[in-house]
């Protein structure tokens, strides 16, 4: 459900008009890919989709769930799963997309890993074409929030050995972008409302993020009373 809400925030706050290729940067199994295309099919006939991954390491097998899920949804036509690296995107060509999208892709790379993403992006978006990008932000309200970031800091499934941050900051972000050349910057903020109040459940998706086994055990306690709960979300909007 958060992820059919953040589709339908997506979509609110885009223009589609001019849009015939997307580019979705790390779908991951299409979690954010699905709701959002049908959502797209709701206002436009013709288009297509790039659904990027690095289906490799941790993320291994990611693609072949997605494309698995791409034939039981019957979208097998519209959505292209690519395998690669955001930060050498070779397979796709220059200025040949419309619209950029990701969701918590950026916080798997170091600065150096993103400044390398950026510019990849810049390299295939097309001039005036738009792009976003949502992460968790740093900020907590309440334990079981402190504990997803903390969590997230702690986890195996990284592209990169351990990143700077478990999210990077949309200002610093922010003005990575402009310095590379986009423009017309906006910060959004999207309400996940996403909580796992049951241990059970808590434990469970903590084992799905690949935290590290040590944290789970440090902080049994705290997470059988507190629970998890996501925090906000960033989303960046620009063109460029």
């Amino acid at each position: 459900m958060m992820y059919e809400r953040l589709a339908r925030f997506l979509i609110e706050n885009l223009d589609f008009e001019n849009v015939s290729t997307i580019l979705e940067a790390g779908c991951g199994t299409g979690q954010l890919t699905i709701p959002f295309v049908r959502k797209v099919m709701r206002i436009k006939s013709t288009f297509k989709v790039i659904a990027l991954d690095l289906s490799t390491g941790p993320y291994k097998g990611h693609l072949d769930v997605l494309k698995t899920r791409l034939r039981r949804e019957r979208l097998k036509g519209l959505i292209t799963p690519v395998n690669a690296d955001v930060r050498d995107m070779h397979v796709i060509a220059d200025e040949s997309v419309d619209l950029i999208v990701s969701n918590e892709t950026l916080c798997e790379l170091d600065r150096n890993g993103l400044e390398k993403a950026i510019r990849e992006f810049y390299r295939v978006l097309k001039s005036g074409g738009q792009m976003v990008h949502g992460e968790l932000i740093q900020a907590f309200e309440n334990n079981a929030q402190r504990l997803v970031i903390e969590a997230n800091l702690h986890s195996l499934e990284t592209s990169l050995p351990k990143p700077e941050w478990v999210s990077p900051f949309s200002d610093e972000v922010a003005a990575l972008l402009h310095k590379t050349g986009f423009r017309d910057l906006t910060v959004k903020y999207f309400e996940t409302n996403l909580s796992f109040r049951s241990f059970s459940v808590a434990m469970r998706k903590l084992k799905q993020w690949h935290v590290d086994p040590k944290f789970v055990k440090e902080h049994l306690q705290d997470i059988k009373k507190y629970g998890l709960e996501y925090p906000m979300e960033h989303l960046i909007f620009c063109r460029k």
